[in-house]
């Protein structure tokens, strides 16, 4: 039997293994071997044998096709390549309803041609993330005067409200959609002298919770366009009025504030706003959030 050198046996495992050995080979074909995989946005330390990776088996088990995937994981790397994921993990072979965090597109590529091919939005891979002119036209027709240049559809557009004169930062997907989306003067936006709503929900898949207030008679029911995102209620409290809900709202997040709990989403990753109210689950719980209003009732106005 023709003895296998070194030279050719790390020549072998970068080839067909993608994997970088990190000391000399031990010499015998099913000994485990110490490299790093070479796959992209791996990168782990793994310990393949020479056999396996000759029989065409692959050398990193993380890379493998039938390899396990953290959900949570899988969004992470998801948003790393541009994707927001909008439903829960299917598997690494199946495709996933996404939007292109560059331009909004809706797409459902595979986990596993994302991380093995490094995949794009096949949208934007033809046509770039859209027409500057015509996001500022878009922009101008439902009356915002942008303040900054255009990035893309998804992001937050700094831009001043022509009805109300207002700084605001809707992004152009909202506008699109929703048209005069300022949260001063639509007609589905929050009225400080009617009924109102104050909630607490969770996401399970983001690990995030959320507070916020909506109209009771509002155009839009921000509460089932949350749900509709994967959102759940844990609980509601009812207003008179937008102006006492909001009050208790920032006596929750100006103690959350104190505390060092900074917004745990990104816009991007809440299409129905109020990502700056978000948390991180594993820090505070609904039912801390929960108290925390419960507590905020009891303080008498300013």
């Amino acid at each position: 039997m023709a003895v296998v050198t070194n030279e050719v046996a790390v020549a072998d495992m970068r080839r067909l293994g993608r994997a970088e050995p990190l000391e000399p080979y031990p010499g015998r074909a099913r000994e485990p071997w110490k490299c790093r995989c070479l796959n992209q946005h791996c990168g782990k330390i793994i310990y393949p044998n020479r056999n396996n990776v000759m029989s065409g088996q692959g050398a990193c088990k993380y890379c493998a096709p039938n390899a396990p995937v953290d959900p949570t994981t899988a969004e992470t790397v998801m948003l790393g390549h541009g994707f927001a994921v909008l439903v829960p993990f299917p598997g690494t072979g199946k495709p996933w309803l996404s939007k292109c965090a560059a331009a909004g597109h809706l797409v459902a590529p595979r986990y596993d041609n994302i991380t093995g091919r490094g995949g794009q939005c096949r949208f934007c891979t033809h046509r770039g993330p859209g027409d500057p002119e015509q996001a500022l036209a878009d922009m101008k027709a439902a009356c915002f005067t942008p303040l900054e240049p255009y990035r893309n559809a998804s992001t937050p557009w700094k831009s001043l409200c022509d009805g109300c004169g207002t700084i605001v930062s809707p992004n152009l997907n909202n506008v699109r959609t929703r048209g005069r989306c300022c949260p001063r003067c639509a007609k589905y936006g929050l009225n400080p002298a009617a009924p109102t709503w104050l909630y607490v929900m969770a996401h399970v898949v983001f690990g995030a919770v959320k507070i916020g207030i909506t109209g009771r008679q509002a155009h839009e029911d921000r509460i089932a366009r949350l749900e509709g995102s994967g959102w759940t209620v844990v609980r509601t409290w009812p207003f008179d009025t937008g102006t006492a809900a909001y009050r208790i709202e920032q006596i929750a997040l100006k103690r959350l504030r104190a505390q060092g709990h900074g917004p745990y989403l990104t816009a991007e990753q809440i299409s129905a706003g109020g990502w700056t109210e978000t948390f991180n689950a594993a820090t505070v719980t609904a039912d801390t959030l929960c108290r925390m209003v419960t507590d905020a009732l009891t303080q008498p106005p300013a």
